[in-house]
C-alpha cells in the first residue's frame, strides 16, 4: 500500500501545521486584547521560541495504529488480487475451451459466445473499479482518523511542553532545510500516541 504513504505524509504534514497555526493564532488574540486593556505581558513577549519537530516516517514505523491500518490494506488489497484474477482466469478458461472446439462452432455461437465473453469482461472491470473506489474510500477515512488522533494528542502534550512551533519532517516531504536533533520530539509523540491507541483497544 505505498500509494498511502505520500498522501498521509501530506495530510500529517497539513494537520500539524493548521493546528498550530490555529492554536497559536489563538493565543495571539489574547495578547492583543490584553495589550488594548493596558496590561502587555513584557515577560510574554519575551518568552524563549521553542521550537520541534516530528519524523514522519518515524510515526509510519512505529504508530502501531498507523501499521495495523496499513497491514489490513495489505490483506485486502491481496484479497481483492486474488477474487479477480481467479475472476478473469475463469473466463479465460471458458474462451479457450470454447475455441479449441475449432470448425465445429458455428457462427451463430461464436457471435453469442463473443457477446457473452465482452459482457463478463465488463462487468469483471466494474468489479476492480468499484474495489479500488472501497479501498480508497477506506484509506480515506483512515487518513482522517490518523489526522484526528495526531491532533488530540499534540493539543494535550503542548499544555504542558509549550513549543512555540512544532514542524514535521519525513524523507519524501521536507520543508526543514536543516534540523537539530536535540530538537526531535518523536520519540515522546509516537509513544504517548502509541499509549492512547493501546487503551482503546484494551476498552474494546
Amino acid at each position: 500500500m505505498k500509494n498511502f504513504l505520500l498522501p498521509l505524509n501530506i495530510i500529517l504534514a497539513l494537520a500539524v501545521a493548521v493546528l498550530f497555526y490555529l492554536h497559536f493564532n489563538k493565543k495571539s488574540a489574547t495578547v492583543d486584547t490584553r495589550t488594548d486593556k493596558g496590561t502587555t505581558d513584557s515577560a510574554a513577549m519575551q518568552r524563549e521560541l521553542k521550537i520541534a519537530y516530528v519524523d514522519l516516517d518515524s510515526i509510519q514505523e512505529n504508530y502501531n495504529y498507523y501499521k495495523e491500518k496499513m497491514d489490513e490494506f495489505e490483506r485486502k488489497k491481496e484479497s481483492a488480487d486474488r477474487d479477480l484474477n481467479n475472476a478473469f482466469q475463469k473466463i479465460e478458461n471458458e474462451r479457450i475451451a470454447f475455441v479449441q472446439k475449432g470448425n465445429a462452432i458455428t457462427q451463430v455461437e461464436a457471435e453469442n459466445f463473443q457477446r457473452e465473453y465482452t459482457r463478463k469482461m465488463q462487468n469483471l472491470e466494474n468489479q476492480k473499479k468499484t474495489l479500488e473506489n472501497n479501498i480508497q474510500s477506506e484509506g480515506v477515512k483512515t487518513m482522517e482518523e490518523l489526522k484526528k488522533k495526531i491532533n488530540e494528542f499534540l493539543t494535550e502534550y503542548n499544555k504542558e511542553k509549550g513549543y512555540s512551533y512544532i514542524f514535521s519532517y519525513s524523507s519524501t516531504i521536507n520543508i526543514l532545510f536543516y534540523k537539530d536533533t536535540a530538537l526531535n520530539i518523536t520519540s515522546e509523540v509516537v509513544s504517548g500516541l502509541n499509549d492512547a491507541y493501546n487503551k482503546t483497544k484494551v476498552k474494546k
